[in-house]
């Protein structure tokens, strides 16, 4: 054999292991890990590094910190929603809450726009098993409230009831029938979801590729933890010796210092470092890309004197389309990012679908009317990359009924909000004025024009909901729950004439009275939302009694 026909060979040879070596590697495996209600100043991670207030003095959370390690932090990502229902039906099928019809918790419009439910839409899931790479997909913890995930193209769940997706109740319930409390040794379901997702990751890693989005209960409201970790971070927080001595300033600081909430978020913390243990040990950790983020910020932060409340640097928090509401820890680590780095370009959740598609190397198309758009280019360039997305900016259409109704959309720097009672408008540079101190509404008054037309156009496009027809279905919602509350009381008191039980005329008083009181309050709600529907605050709902 002449030498230059080896040569050839060991060339070919070489494509040939170079080839089967890139296959092993692909696709990627792909983990969403998903907390609730954590705020973007929370973790041990400074998420921007030139912001002193984008991390937390006090909270721990080693594996959030090994991850950023590994990976990306976005000063700029953002959740859908400010509160959790629509964004996490966003992030699912990689399209705004206006398209998808699901602003915020119990969304009474959407019951009338989308009365056949979600079931019909395509998640993150269907797009990954439409690849042909063999995709198995699993969720466990929280779900989406519209659907089950098993109907929308999870493979593996733990939804164990069959007409109660796993809501907010079953973070602190065994069930929803029982409403048996949660083991001692269980918080928030913290350790059962941390099992279910490291058995699943140690089942298939290195075997087939995979999906797998863990939806944690926890920071959210009613908080709990384990006796030992709670008793660990009251020894921690006793031993702070900087708690100021006044009053007020005492309880912002607790806000931000909190040993229950530290004991609950490193609890939960601890799933993600055991994950990225289990990735490694079965060799597939830089094959992996896993993202870290919340579905809105948190409830749990500081008010001042006046008021007003600040998540770190941010304004305002849950509930609210200021920044503390929708800016949100965002990290990512993966095949192809830089370690360590930070990114500014703004991103957001339902940028996922697309991004996970694009990387996986599928060949199939998108699901009709995507908003979101790969950040692969991003995520190998940094702030060199670009995203192309479907919809014509980051827009967060807010429509409540017992929250401010802002409408927003973000173009590169800029965001510009609209409060939907009263017609007033705000203008930001988010970019350099993230705490949005500086409105520029009145100095750039073309700016203003053409960000609100623009918004204006996309809402009506996806029929994307007004206020008004908001107001109006909550008004019938209460309307048919009155009736029914009457016709109950009607069937009860047929119940108490038929059998004519010894103490018939106590239990028609006692029933009268429930059917009174719960009258009372469905008028109260009705009161509160008239008020509500002219309510000029942009801070918080107007009160029930004014």
């Amino acid at each position: 054999m002449s030498k230059k026909t080896l040569l050839g060979m060991m060339v070919i040879i070489g494509m040939l292991l170079a080839s089967a070596e890139a296959a092993e590697k692909a696709p990627p495996n792909f983990i969403i890990f998903y907390m609730d209600d954590l705020s973007w100043a929370q973790t041990s991670v400074k998420m921007m590094d030139s912001e002193s207030e984008s991390i937390s003095d006090f909270y721990h959370t080693p594996g959030v910190e090994r991850l950023a390690e590994r990976g990306m932090r976005f000063t700029n990502g953002y959740c859908p929603t400010p509160t959790c229902t629509g964004s996490r039906i966003s992030i699912q099928f990689g399209k705004t809450s206006a398209r998808m019809q699901y602003r915020f918790v119990h969304d009474v419009l959407s019951k009338k726009q989308r009365p056949n439910g979600y079931a019909d839409e395509v998640s993150i899931a269907g797009v990954l098993k439409a690849s042909g790479k063999n995709y198995i997909t699993a969720h466990f913890g929280k779900g989406i409230g519209v659907e089950q995930l098993k109907d929308v193209g999870y493979d593996v769940t733990d939804e164990f009831e069959k007409t109660a997706p796993n809501g907010n109740l079953h973070g602190d319930k065994e069930d929803i029938k029982s409403k048996k409390p949660l083991p001692e040794d269980d918080p928030k379901r913290i350790y059962s979801l941390t099992k279910r997702s490291v058995d699943f990751v140690r089942e298939h890693a290195g075997k087939r590729p995979f999906y797998m989005m863990i939806s944690h209960y926890a920071v959210h409201v009613s908080h709990a933890a384990t006796p030992a970790a709670l008793a660990r971070w009251q020894k921690k927080y006793d031993a702070l010796k900087n708690k100021p001595t006044d009053a007020q300033a005492l309880k912002e600081f607790n806000a931000g210092h909190d040993p229950l909430y530290g004991a609950m978020l490193e609890e939960a913390d601890a799933n993600l470092g055991l994950l990225l243990d289990e990735l490694q040990k079965a060799g597939e950790l830089d094959n992996t890309y896993i993202v870290f983020t919340s579905d809105n910020g948190s409830e749990t932060i500081r008010r001042d004197a006046d008021g007003f409340r600040f998540c770190g640097a941010l304004k305002e928090g849950k509930y609210s389309t200021f920044e503390g509401g929708l800016r949100v820890p965002f990290i990512v680590a993966g095949p192809g990012i830089k370690p360590g780095s930070q990114c500014d370009v703004p991103v957001v959740q339902w940028d996922l679908l697309p991004t996970f598609r694009d990387l996986s190397g599928s060949q199939a198309p998108l699901p009709s009317g995507v908003d979101g758009g790969s950040l692969r280019d991003v995520f190998e360039r940094g702030n060199k990359g670009k995203v192309s997305r479907g919809a014509p900016g980051l827009i967060f259409h807010f429509p409540s009924y017992y929250q401010p109704p802002i409408s927003v959309i973000r173009i590169g720097d800029y965001k510009f909000m609209r409060h939907m009672n009263t017609g007033e408008i705000k203008l930001f540079n988010v970019s350099s004025d993230y705490r949005e101190q500086h409105d520029l509404a009145k100095t750039m008054p073309e700016k203003v024009a053409e960000m609100d037309r623009i918004l204006r156009d996309y809402v009506e496009e996806v029929d994307g909901g007004d206020v008004a027809d908001v107001y109006q279905a909550y008004f019938e919602e209460l309307d048919t729950f009155e009736q029914r509350a009457k016709l109950s009381f009607q069937k009860k008191l047929e119940v108490l004439e038929k059998t004519r039980p010894a103490d018939i005329d106590a239990q028609k008083i006692q029933i009268k009275n429930e059917l009174e009181e719960k009258i009372r309050k469905l008028h109260a709600n009705r009161k509160k939302c008239m008020a509500q529907m002219t309510w000029p605050s942009w801070y918080d709902g107007a009160p029930r009694e004014l």
